[in-house]
């Protein structure tokens, strides 16, 4: 294809305003003539569409009020092929599939880093170019289709946009001269009103006209012109004239007709309606070129002949359906060559009228849509392809259904996936074709700055490589491959194909290859998180039995003993009287508390799920009755309300009640009291250094000879149960102050 020389006007939808800003600053960087309005809605980006010419839409999927898909509809409703690019973080198979079924021009998945710009260009410029090209030929098309000799297309104001050297000739001016002109140049004033009050009403309604007219020349001459009228689908006026002042004789006539028809670069044939079956009168030689038939083997059979096993029914019902009612018709079907080779065939049949508008004729345009219809194929199984993608469990898996698919789907025959082996630092063959090993013996390992494809890999970009032999890098100069296919992998690696004929890729390849790459590494992507989420699993599993055997140990084969120990005491103070048997008494209280708070610590979970509404005054006065607080006193200076597991709270509150009592004393004043976002309790106690305030949370670390050490550990294990945070300030009479934050208050 040809490159775009003019400006590329693109509408870059994106909620995030920033990303949108950004994209379009990387786009315009990349390609001077792109132009990059951006909208924040699909509502935007319609006001928009409404009030510019835009060559490209780019838009994201996940959008308030509409989603990308939903935009995309209502874009072909309302500008019908207009390149249209899904641009999305949110890849999946069924937005892939919807998007397809909706009509998307290409899909492509966000990435990290700035490269990804260049890809997205590269399809806006594809995309732009094939639009352009594809509106071109239509043009030509529909002139082609109801062209007798001059031809010119108007717009929906009536001014000329297209004359060819006949028109021009028939009414003695330039082609150019007549540009930007409109119709009424060509027709004498008393003539203009028919033209309005009875050929364009009958052109608006049933789409076309056909008679004569009188035309006028540059010179004032007049003549009288065989004239068809047509409208296209896009609102331009298609015009045909011939001139008929002194027509020659028929032969002569249909002789140059035949001339032209001859030429004309698509299949045409003429039937006739008043002969039974309407048979072939006439077929052109793109006709028989297409269909390998010779032109006696054609003329006086029905159309039908081309149709075979898997010619649908639907299509030929259309056709047989708009000839009984002489209105023209467009489908496709599949037809069949003379060789039995099955192709797709555009057909469009039009009605020729005399001048009392009887049908006299039909004629019929074909044209060879393989190749569309292939890529339209490929594109529905690629889609198709990343459920499988997707279901794998390894690496492996991955790169064997990837190399399958690239085979079957891409026509690939000859392909392989190396994956990148981050311990040696080199692009390993995992999973390859049959047909490589009729090219290469063994696969080989690439290393760093060794080949094309390493080079490759490190850019990131997509390469069709026509002679591997004229390249620098080629890793092995006697491989019998001629032309190799490079799709990346991001990080994962690189999926190589190749050929042993020159130039076997194309641009179509690239692109259809790359939609592959992707799907190949979302399920690259998906596999490591699934074995990273195993590895966790297995690690937390290890980790709970570790902890299960630790809490039997601490809750049986402690605490047995220690009841034993705590009864012989109870019998022994019966017996004896002894200074001793108080600090065993102690000793025993204090193994008691420590396996209580080791086992509070090893068994209660990292989250809660339990919650329910807890007065935090409440809560705080029954804790402390629970508490040895000796002469303390408890201050509550909160009327709050919180979600959380009220048994995990009391936890909460009991530690550190308990450490202010054991560490500033047994007539320590103890206060809740409210923040802003949680609550606190301080005391008036000597306070904690600040250097010690990370330290205190530790389990096992007490500055008292009566704590554990366990008891503000405990305490912020239950804040962190809770998604809350705890942390130490100086109170404001100089003693603690535990602030518990994040917290959200049922009562706000």
């Amino acid at each position: 294809m040809t490159a775009i020389a003019e400006t590329i006007c693109i509408l870059h939808v994106d909620d995030e305003p920033g990303f949108a800003d950004m994209a379009a600053t990387f786009l315009e960087r990349e390609d001077d003539r792109v132009d990059v309005q951006t909208a924040t809605s699909a509502t935007a980006g319609l006001e928009i569409l409404a009030d510019n010419d835009i060559d490209c839409v780019v838009s994201d999927y996940d959008m308030p009020e509409r989603n990308g898909i939903q935009f995309l509809e209502a874009v072909r409703e309302e500008y019908g092929s207009l390149p249209f690019i899904l641009y999305t973080g949110k890849g999946s198979e069924e937005i892939a599939s919807d998007a397809i079924s909706a009509g998307v021009t290409d899909y492509l998945q966000k990435e990290s880093g700035t490269d990804q710009y260049a890809v997205l260009a590269n399809r806006i410029t594809n995309a732009v170019e094939s639009q352009r090209v594809k509106r071109e030929r239509n043009r030509q098309l529909d002139a082609i289709e109801t062209a007798q000799e001059g031809i010119s297309i108007l717009d929906e104001d009536g001014e000329f946009i297209f004359v060819n050297e006949a028109y021009a000739d028939l009414y003695g001016y330039e082609p150019e001269e007549m540009r930007g002109r409109h119709w009424e140049l060509l027709y004498r004033d008393e003539d203009i009103p028919r033209i309005y009050d009875d050929i364009l009403p009958t052109v608006e309604a049933s789409g076309y006209w056909t008679g004569t007219t009188t035309g006028l020349r540059a010179d004032g001459s007049t003549f009288t012109e065989d004239h068809v009228l047509a409208r296209t689908d896009r609102g331009e006026l298609v015009c045909t004239v011939r001139d008929i002042s002194d027509q020659r004789d028929g032969e002569q006539e249909l002789s140059r007709i035949k001339r032209a028809m001859d030429e004309a670069p698509v299949g045409i044939t003429i039937t006739g309606p008043k002969q039974e079956d309407t048979p072939i009168s006439y077929a052109n030689r793109q006709f028989l070129e297409l269909t390998g038939y010779t032109e006696s083997e054609v003329r006086g059979r029905n159309c039908r002949f081309l149709q075979g096993e898997e010619t649908e029914a639907e299509p030929v019902d259309a056709m047989r359906a708009a000839i009984d009612a002489d209105e023209p018709v467009s489908v496709e079907l599949r037809n069949y060559r003379k060789d039995g080779t099955m192709f797709w065939n555009q057909v469009s049949i039009a009605p020729v009228r005399d001048n009392d508008g009887t049908v006299v004729n039909y004629v019929g345009f074909q044209r060879d849509i393989t190749e569309r219809k292939e890529h339209e194929r490929r594109l529905k199984a690629l889609s198709e392809s990343v459920q499988d993608l997707l279901q794998a469990d390894t690496r492996e898996e991955v790169a064997e259904i990837g190399v399958e698919t690239a085979r079957t789907v891409l026509g690939l025959e000859a392909n392989t996936i190396h994956l990148y082996n981050e311990a040696e630092r080199t692009l390993e063959p995992v999973a390859a074709s049959d047909g490589i090993y009729d090219l290469l013996e063994d696969l080989p390992t690439f290393t760093p700055g060794d080949s094309i494809a390493w080079r490759v890999y490190e850019s990131g970009d997509a390469l069709a490589v026509d002679d591997v032999h004229a390249d620098p890098d080629i890793y092995n100069p006697d491989t019998p491959i001629k032309s190799e296919l490079y799709l990346p992998l991001g990080r994962h690696g690189i999926l190589l194909a190749g050929s042993g004929t020159n130039a076997a890729f194309d641009q179509r390849d690239v692109i259809l290859g790359e939609i592959l790459a992707g799907h190949i590494i979302s399920a690259l992507k998906q596999v490591e998180g699934t074995e990273q989420l195993r590895d966790r699993e297995r690690d937390l599993e290890q980790h709970n039995d570790r902890l299960e055997a630790f809490t039997s140990v601490v809750s049986h084969d402690l605490r047995n003993p220690l009841n034993v120990a705590q009864g012989r005491l109870q019998l022994a103070r019966e017996q004896y009287e002894s200074e001793h048997l108080a600090a065993v008494e102690q000793a025993h209280e204090r193994m008691d508390t420590l396996i209580t708070d080791l086992l509070t610590l090893a068994q209660d979970g990292e989250t809660v799920t339990d919650r329910e509404s807890v007065a935090l005054a409440s809560l705080a006065e029954n804790c402390w009755t629970t508490v040895e607080t000796a002469d303390a006193t408890l201050v509550t200076d909160i009327d709050r309300t919180v979600l959380a597991n009220e048994s995990r709270l009391k936890q909460l509150f009991e530690n550190l009640v308990r450490n202010a009592v054991e560490h500033a004393g047994a007539d320590v004043t103890v206060t809740v009291g409210a923040l802003d976002d949680g609550f606190y309790v301080a005391d008036d106690g000597p306070g904690i250094p600040e250097d010690e305030r990370e330290t205190v949370f530790e389990a096992g670390y007490s500055t008292s000879t009566e704590g554990t050490g366990f008891g503000l550990s405990i305490a912020r294990k239950v804040a962190a149960a809770h998604d809350w945070e705890i942390s130490v300030r100086d109170s404001a009479d100089g003693g603690t102050r535990f602030e518990i934050t994040g917290v959200s208050f049922c009562d706000s």
